[in-house]
């Protein structure tokens, strides 16, 4: 919090680079958007990243290519010594702002606000997040939980197999309790793991969500992991698969509510329409 506090004493930044989506999400919500010089290679939203400079992954930024970019603070979601000591040198800021949780957003989007001198605006944005939250629990509540497979990676060609998923305590965990259902590898003490097949079948899943972000939605795209998936629990007896393809599921930043809004309709699909806030 120290450096935090020397950062917000100092001028705002004018020249940002993000290296996390979630990161940049955050800072163009906050109103500080038009100061974003550069963003990491998986940015997609707002659409105004579209046109930003790209510097690279987390694991293999372009040095040469952000020193080009003159910033004066990046932002990066967990300790980097590549772009740590590189800042360091040349005297750039580099802060670093985890947003892996729904409790990481409720402290980090106040950090960035302090970073880039939009305090006031994190404060509204925090507190929106969680009434907005708030809301949609109340709304599943008395709603059963469904057990559901979150699936975050697999090969889509050959034999089902590789299923990686995710444990508790991470971001769609939390998402998915909040939707009103019930990932089955809550108990998983991992936020990232290979799942085996029998442990799926033996845990029953009542749902399947594939993210695939960024892929191309449609009916033909659930169509085929419906029929990779048969292939496990057999024609007539396969859970429904709903595929998502939109970022906005597996990006912990600003639309966590909206995207807490849509898991659940898609899980409890009798749910009225929200109220308006």
């Amino acid at each position: 919090m120290l450096a935090v506090a020397a950062f917000a004493a100092a001028p705002a930044p004018q020249r940002i680079v993000t290296f996390a989506p979630s990161l940049s999400e955050t800072v163009f919500a906050l109103g500080a958007g038009d100061r974003v010089v550069g963003v990491g290679d998986y940015a997609a939203f707002p659409p105004a990243v579209q046109a930003l400079p790209r510097v690279g992954g987390l694991y293999n930024p372009n040095l040469e290519r952000l020193t080009a970019l003159r910033p004066d603070l990046v932002l990066i979601p967990s300790p980097i010594a590549k772009l740590q000591a590189l800042g360091a040198a040349r005297g750039i800021r580099v802060a670093v702002v985890p947003l892996d949780s729904l409790e990481d957003l409720q402290s980090g989007i106040p950090e960035i606000g302090a970073l880039v001198g939009r305090t006031a605006a994190a404060r509204a944005l925090a507190s929106s997040i969680r009434t907005e939250l708030a809301r949609v629990r109340a709304r599943t509540a008395g709603l059963d939980k469904l057990p559901v497979l979150l699936v975050l990676d697999r090969p889509t060609a050959g034999p089902l197999r590789g299923i990686f998923s995710t444990g508790g305590g991470s971001f769609l965990d939390q998402l998915t309790s909040i939707a009103g259902g019930r990932n089955i590898f809550h108990d998983v003490g991992r936020r990232y793991f290979q799942a085996s097949l029998e442990e799926i079948l033996r845990r029953r899943p009542a749902v399947i969500l594939e993210l695939q972000a960024g892929g191309r939605a449609g009916p033909g795209l659930e169509a085929a992991a419906a029929r990779a998936w048969s292939g496990l629990f057999g024609r007539g007896r396969t859970p429904p698969v709903h595929v998502l393809t939109d970022p906005i599921f597996v990006v912990p930043g600003p639309r966590v509510a909206a995207a807490a809004q849509r898991l659940a309709h898609l899980l409890h699909p009798e749910l009225p329409p929200a109220p308006a806030p």
